[in-house]
């Protein structure tokens, strides 16, 4: 046999891959907004230092200093914040929330007339870089929100009306650029995804034989390993080997060994169930993962398998199949394939054409 178990097992995936993935990208995305939130502040804080002289300065200033705190408080607790899963609203609300910040600033400076009133657009530009069309909604409603506010409030704006609208006509516009961006974006983001999910079952998948390649069958194996224990189920696995097929392509070709090879995917992947996990494990070496399956059915399974494939083959071809199940006693995936291993070992040492099972003293089942 030409089976590397060490390679079978060191070609696992981390399982836990995905749930780090999110937690980063969420990590960089917090991160990004509260740095946004903590570049306001700073503007803010220069445009007080520039006009001294302007409405309410210390109270300004207090707020500001209250924004810092709450920025670098944001930034750090980021780590924390990215590996919960309500951090998105957390991040949408926050987000929603800094415009009526500015909001807050704008009116105690001079309400429409405050320059500070164009930081509403970083909140906009955020929310269609980083957010779905929903979201980016709630921040383009929250700034045109905020604007409302500080012109229903703005004792003044009577002085000077055409400012006011022309700021909400702007703001308006860009909240639907925002929203249109973030349709775009996620369309992309989406085509992307599916492009992404082809290309993993891809390299999830044999080409010659259809069936998972080995390092996918590992990671299902620790999957179904953890399930059988936690439920306290059988789960067996069959290593299968075709016997003597180097003298197969000696004889008939490779093309030949190729479509054999490929149809005899074909009947382990038609011999089981839907949720049997069949692979090609080497170059004429296969495996068959039979969740809830005791040994004596898993040997039921092995000889239909042995029984339809000279229908689906040309040329005479025979199986070395070894049977192994799971000990609960110390359930790991190197134990269950060293002992399906150790029952095709003795098939092959048997004469091969035969089923074994791995028990003390096991004995090839003839067929």
């Amino acid at each position: 046999m030409n089976l590397n178990k060490q390679d079978l097992l060191d070609g696992s995936v981390d399982a836990d891959a995905g749930r780090a993935a999110w937690r980063k990208f969420w990590l960089t995305h917090i991160r990004i907004g509260f740095g946004i939130f903590l570049a306001e502040t700073l503007v803010v804080m220069v445009y007080l230092a520039l006009t001294p002289r302007g409405h309410d300065r210390s109270v300004l200033w207090a707020i500001s200093a209250f924004w810092l705190l709450l920025a670098l408080v944001g930034i750090a607790l980021a780590p924390a914040v990215a590996s919960k899963p309500w951090c998105v609203s957390y991040s949408v609300t926050w987000t929603a929330l800094s415009s009526f910040g500015v909001a807050i600033i704008a009116l105690l400076d001079g309400g429409m007339s405050s320059p500070i009133l164009i930081l509403l657009f970083l909140p906009l530009i955020f929310g269609t870089l980083m957010f779905t069309p929903r979201a980016a909604g709630i921040c383009g409603v929250a700034a045109l929100a905020s604007l409302v506010l500080v012109a229903v409030l703005d004792r003044h704006v009577a002085t000077s009306p055409g400012r006011p609208f022309l700021l909400f006509a702007a703001m308006s516009g860009a909240s639907v650029l925002t929203v249109a961006a973030a349709i775009n974006r996620t369309h992309i983001e989406e085509h992307e995804a599916h492009l992404q999910a082809a290309l993993a079952e891809l390299a999830a998948t044999d080409a010659l034989t259809g069936c998972l390649v080995r390092r996918v069958l590992h990671q299902r194996m620790e999957e179904e390993i953890t399930r059988s224990v936690r439920s306290r189920s059988p789960l067996s696995l069959l290593m299968i080997d075709v016997d003597e097929f180097k003298a197969v392509n000696d004889t008939y070709g490779h093309l030949m060994g190729d479509h054999i090879l490929a149809n005899i995917g074909a009947v382990l992947r038609t011999s089981g169930r839907a949720f049997d996990l069949v692979s090609r494990i080497g170059g004429d070496e296969f495996a068959l993962l039979l969740p809830d399956t005791d040994l004596p059915n898993a040997v039921t399974v092995a000889e239909r398998i042995r029984q339809d494939l000279p229908a689906a083959v040309e040329v005479p071809v025979t199986l070395s199949i070894g049977v192994g199940g799971l000990d609960l006693s110390t359930p790991s995936a190197e134990r269950l394939l060293d002992d399906a291993d150790f029952a095709l070992y003795q098939v092959k040492r048997g004469g091969r054409d035969a089923i074994a099972i791995h028990h003390p003293g096991p004995s090839p089942i003839p067929g």
